[in-house]
């Protein structure tokens, strides 16, 4: 059977929970457990590829819930030749743990678990993982069903475990944002059970994921619902079904991607006497006008919707041409990387402001050095990725002032190597591409390192109104369409459209994408096909 036909035959046929006492028929939920396109480190960080594009499982419900906070928890699961591997991201504002040694009752702190039944012809035959904060673990077989364990010492082999922790554990003087568990558990633990060294294509486990513990607001929740009047995590009758994919989490990613786009040839007109230079950024106002930003004479160009020139500016400010953007105000900025300044105008290119010392790079509050991308906060807060000269990002209120800055040089995080493109999105996280790092850092306002996106290398970034984020990645030549956890879901410039170094891009408000090219000297537009 494909993995096709399991995935098809799971949707069609209803789980229900073994008749019992106190249980109620329960539709069980499923997960497709993709392989890992890539090495996994076990360390707590989450920031491969693989988990980036892994699907997470719903959320945990909460059928034992009485009063306090909710705090959720996201899950996400991966596979190879070797281990299984698993990740929890757990939001909790006061977290707890004293538990240190193996088998001990690491069940009373914050904890997270995994049953699994991994042959369904004998599902009362289950193995259950609890591991707390600290990372102890208490691990057991059950091969004949709840309270029946396989001895006293069974002991996994080989497992990797790692968390980290954000926030300082216990200590409740102060309000935590979470944690996070990574661990690998290798098949040759089930493999008496299987009769396999490791899945197959196909193959369907039960499987279970839960969370509980805590000394403050305690959890007690799960993947899987709940059939029982208290909590009963113990009830291999209703672990939900995960299949195992010979797909890896990007090709899984490529298959269910919902849009594609067809290249529109000729919808630039431009007037006789300009000739585009090396294009490196394009964007698009409220009313769909165009403005493209290039290296050569009237360095900013401006053309309707239709594609129509209507004017252009800058001959006399402009030194070398890098990044562009508009403002919700319809206010156009460019960064200029030979004068090192940044220039806002108005979209008929009245000067408005300009921030830096023309011709006199540094690090001082009114200096930049080489800047080459801006974007803009919830407040109208200016923020500068200060970035060939410059490792860091600069912050700015709404009149140009100057409130802070973060970033050194470096590839750990909060750290830059170029910060060469830098965007807002709704949820006010700072994206900056770390271009010679090949990845994306996302930062809180105050440019707390919220997560790193490892994987390209990404010259421009754009972000459209479902909060996709299309990377331009100039050292691949192609385009990639992210969702809003950095997991790629398209990418595009092997087939007609192919690009030459894409630089910087835009999206308008009817999906249409633009990418500037400072390779083809050229802009070029893509109509989304659905």
């Amino acid at each position: 059977m494909t993995i096709r036909e399991v995935f098809l035959s799971v949707i069609a046929f209803t789980f229900a929970c073994a008749p019992g006492v106190g249980r109620a028929a329960v539709e069980l939920p499923h997960y497709t457990v993709n392989r890992a396109d890539d090495k996994m480190r076990v360390d707590g960080r989450l920031d491969e590829l693989a988990w980036r594009n892994a699907a997470t499982f719903e959320n945990f419900t909460f059928p034992w819930w009485k009063n306090g906070k909710q705090e959720q928890t996201i899950a996400r699961m991966l596979w190879d030749d070797q281990f299984m591997y698993i990740a929890y991201e757990c939001s909790d504002a006061w977290i707890s743990a004293v538990q240190t040694v193996q088998d001990s009752r690491v069940y009373q702190d914050d904890c997270v678990e995994l049953f699994t039944a991994p042959n369904p012809k004998r599902p009362l035959n289950y193995f259950n993982f609890e591991m707390n904060v600290n990372g102890a673990i208490l691990d057991q077989h059950h091969p004949d069903g709840p309270g029946k364990v396989n001895g006293a010492n069974w002991n996994t082999q080989g497992l990797l475990i790692a968390t980290t922790v954000d926030g300082t554990l216990n200590d409740d003087t102060d309000v935590d944002r979470g944690w996070i568990l990574e661990v690998a558990i290798p098949f040759i633990n089930f493999t008496p059970v299987t009769g396999q060294q490791c899945p197959h294509d196909g193959d369907i486990w039960h499987l279970n994921l839960n969370r509980l513990g805590g000394t403050t607001n305690a959890q007690h929740s799960q993947w899987s619902p709940g059939t029982t009047a208290k909590p009963a995590f113990h009830a291999p009758d209703t672990f939900g079904r995960v299949t195992f994919s010979s797909l890896t989490t990007s090709e899984q990613a490529l298959m269910l991607a919902a849009v594609d786009y067809q290249p529109v040839p000729g919808f630039l007109k431009l007037p006789d006497d300009i000739t585009l230079g090396a294009c490196s950024a394009v964007a698009v106002n409220s009313k769909g006008k165009l403005y493209v930003f290039h290296r050569g004479p009237q360095p900013i160009l401006c053309f309707d919707a239709a594609g129509e020139f209507l004017r252009s500016w800058g001959d006399d400010m402009i030194g070398t041409a890098h990044g562009l953007r508009v403002d919700p105000n319809d206010n156009v900025w460019v960064t200029d990387i030979k004068h090192h300044l940044v220039f806002k105008f108005s979209e008929t290119g009245k000067l408005l402001m300009a921030l830096g010392t023309s011709d006199r790079p540094g690090t001082g509050r009114e200096q930049f050095n080489k800047p080459t991308d801006v974007a803009f906060g919830l407040d109208g807060e200016i923020f500068v990725s200060d970035g060939y000269g410059n490792s860091r990002v600069a912050k700015f209120d709404r009149h140009g002032k100057f409130l802070s800055k973060w970033g050194t040089a470096g590839d750990q995080p909060g750290e830059f190597d170029l910060p060469h493109s830098i965007v807002v999105d709704a949820r006010h996280r700072v994206l900056v591409g770390d271009r010679e790092n090949n990845r994306i850092q996302v930062f809180d306002q105050d440019g707390r390192h919220l997560a790193t996106w490892n994987g390209f290398a990404p010259y421009g970034i754009a972000i459209d109104s479902s909060q996709h984020v299309f990377i331009a990645d100039g050292r691949a030549n192609q385009i990639l369409r992210l969702n809003h956890r950095g997991q790629v879901v398209k990418t595009r410039g092997l087939a007609a459209g192919q690009f030459a170094l894409p630089h910087m891009l835009a999206v308008d408000g009817n999906g249409n994408l633009y990418v500037a090219e400072v390779g083809g000297r050229r802009v070029q537009k893509f109509r989304p096909l659905k």
